[in-house]
């Protein structure tokens, strides 16, 4: 299977995963010379709260690509890739987190989907349940889990 499109789900929470997610891109796009989707899903309210915090005017609404190109996490991960000269797109979407990131990764024809976040107990898996585990078991390619860096200054 060759690398050709990686799609990376960039969340809302993932300014403190950057370093983390830039590196795992990075392994794998530089060698194989593949591009990268910066992939970010809004769900209505927070699109429509983007638009408000970015100020944008009432009759000149942006779309959600625009507003997914001045989050800061996107921005630093975007920023690396071009140091690296590793072409990207930006994407953004609106719906339902989970299946809104298989339908995006399925249209940019995605080889491999990087997703990112906590490490969380078994308990509030079961209790809030779990959209990486649902995109994991549901894509159509293979996904790579960037897990936020267990060796933060908390666990020293």
């Amino acid at each position: 299977m060759a690398l050709e499109t990686l799609v990376v789900a960039v969340g809302p929470n993932d300014d403190s995963r950057t370093e983390e997610l830039t590196t795992a891109i990075l392994d794998i796009a530089g060698p194989v010379g593949a591009s990268v989707v910066l992939l970010h899903v809004f769900t209505e309210r927070a699109y429509e709260d983007g638009i408000d915090e970015a100020g944008f005017p009432d009759d000149n609404e942006p779309s959600p690509t625009e507003l997914a190109a001045r989050l800061e996490a996107i921005d630093t991960v975007a920023a690396e890739l071009e140091t690296a000269d590793v072409s990207y797109e930006i994407r953004g979407a609106i719906g339902v987190e989970g299946e809104t990131i298989i339908q995006e990764t399925d249209a940019a024809d995605g080889d491999l989907l990087f997703l990112s976040g906590r490490k969380r107990s078994p308990t509030g898996k079961a209790v809030f349940g779990s959209t990486a585990h649902r995109i994991m078991m549901n894509a159509s390619c293979p996904v790579l889990f960037v897990r936020e860096d267990i060796y933060s200054a908390e666990n020293e």
